[in-house]
Order: structure tokens, then sequence, then C-alpha cells
């Protein structure tokens, strides 16, 4: 047993356990290199690129010089905003892009970098900061436009100490929101909420709750301030009113906890904004993808069974005794049909079956949820609101998945969708409608509340342990100072394995890690960060902050306040005075103490109907918006007659002679005809219309010319107008629909108007008068559409057939 003990006393100096560790980590290198590389002739293959890709590609393109005399022609000013968020490599870019410019201008701030995760290093824009030779003073950001004063003092004096490396000028706001521009009906601003367990169940139980109890305690106290009347003073507004639910916000540190704080209001009766997983899960997913995958292939009993179970509302007991029956008949050779084929449902998706198969996801999603009117028979089931939300998320999924396969370059399917949620289900990121509305309470990560404010902020998860933790993966610097002449350079990639796992505390590794310089620089690192995080928090408030406080210390914020210190308190839920001050003046904060059960009793949701338009009177005929009498027939109210005719003689072609197409050019020729235009013009307009239209056969560009000329005079000897419209555009609305045309002649006479459309008819002289009447039904809304214009005042209809040199008149 000594023995045993001495070589696991010992085993860190064994050679064969440090050859493994070695061997585990180079694997994990190889092990990256190879998957790098297979990503990479994934991309390549595709001809896709991420964001990574972009940055090193854009970071080459800099590099050559025909770029850069391209960019110093025409870069004049770089604008760099989020500064303290750059990451190395962005900054490379962003150096090599000013070098270019005329000018620049880089705007952040270093109390806001929160995205060390994400490659972002606050050190580099104090080495930018230092090179430059330190802040002016004029560039430095002075006021608080969004605060009440009490809560920018508060921010000043948490974070000019726990930023006590940075100037105080740097730090400490001046507030533009002063105390006596406060409505008398705003309260104290900062708010400290302490939980105890209800006496009796402490005598019962000393044993402090567990989760989520913190989570349902501030959500029950949230309920009850809010129905208390919290007022506020809204943005831009002078005169206060009372909260609602969409003007708090509860911050949490991860989304973890976000899920449960989402939960907890939904338990106390508040909505929340905030995407919870599960949407495969709910009601009205479970019967959609029922409905989809039934289309997809009519054998599918469990879908079936879906179906009759959520859209019929059929007992499940009755469903798997219906089925039993059909599987009896058919194992008798007595079924009729497929099973369940006597819903209405079934019988209804069965009909849309054969429609869909050229559909894509999206379409056959649409198309269900309009034929079965589906989103009335979700929001019978309670929480309308909700659940109609989820159906827009899976809208939006199945567009989602069409664009993924298009950028993949991959046939979309039904089937691949269907496979495409569930993999969804299986990551957890099935998520379903925040549900944002202001009657919901937002809940999110400090991280993502960055660049946010809300009237109240409640700051959650202030009892934390610092996150400081030097395995896995770091980027080390091989120098104390930054070269911003080689910004990626001099850095290396650390891993570190934690071979004990769990059972790693109390070890001898623990302690040596605990001593080590690498552990303090990661400490501190984590510190910082931490700080500039709650920095973000705290100051997204315009009107109440609030520390909630359970049985559990708040160590982020004693951490904050005392640097590093967790063991002492930084807020006393006895005091009604906050331990900071400013400027000589001490912060008040108002505390209140709940005490609420162990477990908590749901509460029930005061839902309001959903709106919807009438029940759907399924199919109908609609008529097209536009009237085309080609394909219709329009009702007269009097049968068309034909009235007088105006024959005329002129051999431009034999009497009935020619075809539609020289009828096409005589018609476009009057149309452009006009008789003081100079002769030579008009007979080269003849020429190029003949041609054009391929009749120099038929039609001689003088004859043409010569005819324009008596077509002419013969209209103005027989009617002699006073006003000559060609080419009369007309838009009749009549009911729902629009009649649209174009009159080739609208002429203003004194015995009222005329109307003449030419006709290209090349059928023989006997047909013309029942082709006129065939056209009755276009001179009746011509006439119709030209009545504000006639005032009263007769129009007569006419239809010249160019090709027989004749006119008929069609009365209505």
């Amino acid at each position: 047993m000594n023995a045993l003990r001495e070589l696991a006393l010992g085993h860190l100096q064994d050679p064969a356990f440090r050859q493994d560790i070695r061997e585990f980590i180079s694997e994990v290198f190889d092990l990256a290199m190879e998957a790098i590389r297979e990503y990479q002739e994934y991309k390549q293959k595709r001809g896709l690129i991420d964001y990574t890709d972009m940055e090193a590609l854009v970071k080459r393109l800099l590099n050559r010089e025909d770029v850069r005399r391209v960019l110093e022609d025409e870069l004049d000013l770089l604008l760099v905003d989020e500064f303290q968020d750059t990451s190395p490599m962005q900054l490379e870019i962003f150096l090599k892009l000013s070098g270019l410019a005329n000018y620049s201008i880089w705007v952040g701030d270093p109390k806001q970098s929160i995205y060390g995760f994400r490659g972002a290093a606050p050190e580099l824009m104090q080495a930018i900061i230092s090179q430059n030779g330190g802040i002016k003073p004029e560039d430095i950001q002075e006021f608080s436009w969004r605060s009440r004063e009490d809560l920018v003092a508060a921010a000043n004096a948490i974070f000019t100490r726990a930023f006590a490396h940075m100037p105080r000028e740097q730090v400490a706001l001046k507030p533009v929101r002063t105390l006596d521009q406060d409505p008398e009906t705003l309260e104290t601003a900062l708010h400290l909420w302490k939980f105890d367990l209800l006496p009796e169940e402490l005598e019962q139980n000393s044993r402090p709750p567990g989760k989520p109890w913190m989570e349902n305690s501030i959500a029950r106290a949230l309920y009850n301030w809010l129905n208390k009347g919290i007022y506020l003073q809204p943005k831009g507004g002078q005169s206060a009113r009372k909260a609602v639910p969409g003007d708090v916000a509860i911050l949490c540190r991860t989304n973890s906890e976000c899920m449960e704080m989402a939960e907890a209001l939904h338990q106390a009766g508040l909505r929340s904004a905030m995407s919870r997983a599960g949407l495969m899960q709910t009601a009205e997913a479970k019967l959609l993808l029922a409905c989809l995958k039934y289309l997809l292939h009519y054998s599918d009993s469990l879908s079936v069974a879906e179906i009759l179970l959520l859209a019929e509302g059929q007992p499940i007991e009755a469903v798997i005794k219906n089925r039993l029956e059909y599987l009896d008949l058919a194992k008798r050779r007595e079924a009729s049909g497929r099973w369940a084929q006597q819903f209405a449902v079934i019988r209804e998706l069965d009909r849309l079956r054969p429609g869909v198969a050229e559909l894509s996801s999206a379409e056959t999603l649409e198309l269900l949820l309009g034929e079965l009117d589906l989103r009335r028979l979700i929001a019978s089931w309670g929480k309308p609101q909700q659940r109609l939300d989820n159906v827009e998320v899976l809208r939006q999924f199945a567009l989602q998945y069409e664009d993924a396969c298009h950028r993949m370059h991959s046939a979309a399917s039904l089937g691949g969708f269907i496979l495409w949620l569930n993999s969804l289900e299986i990551s957890g990121k099935d998520f379903q409608s925040s549900g944002e509305s202001p009657q919901a309470v937002n809940v999110l990560t400090y991280h993502r509340s960055k660049g946010l404010e809300w009237p109240i902020v409640v700051c959650h998860s202030l009892e934390k342990d610092l996150r400081a933790d030097v395995w896995g993966i770091d980027i080390v610097s091989e120098r104390p100072e930054i070269d911003l002449n080689q910004i990626l350079g001099n850095r290396m990639v650390r891993y570190w394995v934690n071979p004990y796992g769990s059972q790693y505390q109390g070890t001898q590794l623990a302690e040596r890690i605990a001593a080590s310089p690498a552990y303090a620089r990661k400490k501190r690192q984590y510190l910082e960060e931490e700080n500039r995080l709650l920095y973000v928090g705290l100051t997204r408030a315009r009107d109440y902050l609030i520390f909630p406080l359970g049985y559990k210390p708040a160590k982020w914020l004693n951490r904050t306040w005392h640097d590093g210190r967790e063991d002492i308190p930084a807020l006393d839920a006895d005091q009604p005075e906050s331990p900071w001050e400013w400027e000589g003046r001490p912060i008040p904060i108002q505390p209140h103490r709940f005490e609420f059960p162990r477990s908590f009793e749901p509460a029930e949701f005061e839902e309001n109907p959903a709106d919807f338009i009438s029940p759907p009177l399924g199919k109908q005929l609609h008529p097209p918006f536009y009237i085309d009498l080609r394909q219709e027939k329009w009702a007269l109210p009097n049968k068309p007659t034909l009235g007088t005719g105006y024959p005329y003689l002129f051999p431009l072609v034999p009497q009935g002679g020619g075809d539609h197409q020289t009828a096409k050019a005589i018609k476009a020729f009057l149309h452009a005809f006009y008789p003081g235009n100079a002769a030579q013009e008009t007979l080269k307009m003849a020429q190029r219309l003949t041609a054009s239209f391929e009749v120099e056969a038929v039609l001689d560009p003088n004859q043409l010319c010569q005819f324009g000329n008596y077509w002419y005079h013969f209209v103005q000897q027989q009617f002699a107008p006073t006003t000559t419209y060609r080419k009369y555009p007309l838009y009749y609305p009549t009911g729902d629909r629009l009649f649209e045309t174009t009159i080739d002649l609208l002429l203003d006479t004194p015995s009222g108007w005329l109307l003449i459309q030419h006709s290209g008819f090349s059928g023989e002289a006997k047909a013309l008068p029942s082709k006129a009447l065939e056209l009755a039904s276009w001179c009746y809304l011509s006439r119709q559409g030209l009545e504000p214009l006639l005032q009263g005042r007769p129009l007569c209809t006419l239809i010249h057939f160019v090709l027989h040199q004749t006119m008929m008149e069609v009365r209505l």
C-alpha cells in the first residue's frame, strides 16, 4: 500500500505519465490540423468561404500593390467603430487601411471589451492609444444621456475603482438626466431584492433551496412589483407612465440560465421574450410535421395517429381502437382503402398530395396552413399568440433550409427538410418564437445586452463564481509588449490538458497551477473581462437597476467592488444606502425583502383571443383583374346593331386583298401619318414600315403615302373634327376589375364624339358585319370608360377595316 501511495504521489514526475500527456497534446494538434485541411478542402470544392476566410483574404488583398494603389486614390476617410472588440487579424487590416486613407477615426470604449472568447484583445486598443500619444480630452465621451443621475453615480463609484488602471476621466460620466428632472412619481433608482424562505418552511428544513428557486423568486417579485404599479419616464417624454413587462430586461450570465429564467417567468404568469428550445415538441409543430410526413408517404401510420389526435380531436384510446379494428379487417382482407380515410383531414391531405410534388417545403407548408385552416385550429388550443408565433418560426425554418441547400448547391426536398428539422431538435437549436412584445419581459445574456437599453434592468447571476481556467486552448504572447508592425507574430497556440477531469481539485497539479504565474495572469484576465461585462450590464438601465440576492453571496458584484475579493459583501439588505458614494454624496438604494415558499405553484395566464378574418370559403372562382375580351364575353345591356357604313375606294390593295401582316403595316402607318410632315420624310417612313413588316411585295410605299393623304382628307370631309386624339389610353375600373385599352382615333366633332378603331381583319367582305358586332363589347366598355369625357354628348363608334376600305358603325 505504501508503494502504491508513493507511486501516486510521484506520478507527476513519472516519464510514462508525462509521455502520455505529451502524446495526447500532439495528437490533438495533429487532429486539429487535419480537420482544418479537410474543412478547407470542403469549402474550396463548394466555392464557399467563412468569416475567417473573409478576413484572411482581405488581409492578403491589402498586400497587393495594385489594390493598395486603387485604395490610396479612392479612400479618404476610415471609420472604425466598436474598436475595443477588435481581434488581432482585424487590427492588422485596419492598420493597413489607415495607412492608405487620408483620415482615420477610431471609436471605442475599453470598458466594454467583453468578447475575449471571440479573440477581442483590449490590450490592442491600449497599444494603439499609446502609440498615438494617448487620448485627448476632447475625444472622451463626457456625458451619459441614457440613465438617471443615481444610476450614473453608482456606475462611476463602482467602476472608477474597478478600472483603477484607467484615468478617472475615461471612466466617470456626467448625467444629463439630473435628480431635479425626475418626475415625483419615480421611485429610487437602485433597488435591492432580498429573497428568503417562508419562516415556517425554514424551520422545517434549514437547507437553502436549490435551482430554480432564485429564478422563480425573481419572477414572482417582478410580477408583484409591476402589478403594484411602478412608474418610469419614457425616453424623450416629460410625464411618467406605468411600467409594462416589455420595459424590463433580466440579464443572465449563460444561455441555460436564460432558459431557466424564461420558464420561471412563465410559471409566474409573465411572458418572456426569449427563444426557448423545444419547438419540435410543441403540439403545433407535431401537427404540421405529421401532415408533411403523411404527404411524403401515406403509409406513415404514426403520422396518421398524430393527425387524428391533434387535428380531429380523437382521444388516444379511440385512435388505438380504430387502428386495431382496421388491422383486423386488413388481416381478413375486408378493409376498403387505407386507414383513417373516413376522416376529413386525411381526405383533404390525400387530395393535396398530387399537387405538392413540384412544391418546395416552404410552399407545401404554406399550402397546408391555408387549405386546412390550421392556424385557426392551433389557436383554439390556448396560448394562441405563442403558438401562432411558433408556426411562423417553422415557416422561417423552411426558408432557411432552402437557402442552405442553395448555398451548398444541393437539392431541397420535403424529406430533406424533415431530416433537417430533426437535426435541429437533436442539437437543441429548434428554438421557439421569442415572443417579443410590450407584454413580454426581455431575457438575455449580459453579452447580448451590449448596445441596448431598457427602463428597468434586473442583474441576475451575481452569485456566479469566477470562471478562471487555464485548461484548453489559449493564445499566448511570447513578448510582453505588442509590436504593431507584426501584430500576428510573436504569438503561439497553447493547449493544456487536465488529466484528472472533474477530480482535479485537491491534486498536486491543482496546487502548482494555482501558484503559477500563468494562473495569476489568467485570473487577472478573467477578473478584468468580468468587470467589463458587469459594466455593460449595469449601464443598460435608464430608470431602475435591480440587484437580486438569495442565500448565496453576490460574488460577482463583490469581486468587482473589492478588487477580486468575494468574501466581503458589497450590498446589505438591511441598509437603505448603498456602500457607494459619488462626489461626496451617498447613493441611496431601496431594499425589499420577499419571503417565498420552497416550491411555487404555476400561475394562470390571461390569454387574449386571437383575431382572425372570417372562416375560409374554400375554393372560389375569381375573375382575373384585367378584363380580356379575347378570353371572355362581356354581357351587354342591349343587343348591338349595325348603323351607318362609310365605304371609300382607294386602290391600295385589291378589295379584300392582303393579309394580317399587311393590315398591321397599314395601321402602323395611319398611327404615325401626319399631313403636315414633309413628303420626303413621309415616304421614308413608309419605306421603313413596309420593310419592317416585310410587305414590300404587296404595299408600294408611294401608294401608302397617297393613301394616308386620302384617308386624312376623307375623315376631315366626312366628320370635320375640331380635335383629334391618337392612341388614346383608357383605364376603366368597373366593379373589382379593370378594362384597359388604347383607342386608335378619338375625334371631337360638331355632332359629337367619334371613336374609330382600326381592324386588321383579312377575311371576306361578307363577314364584315359579324366581325364588327364581335367588337360590340369592346365598344361598350370603351364608351363606359369615356363617360367623364363625353359630358352628355353622343358618341359614335366605328370599326375601320383597313384592308376593305370601309367603316361600320356599331350601335349599342
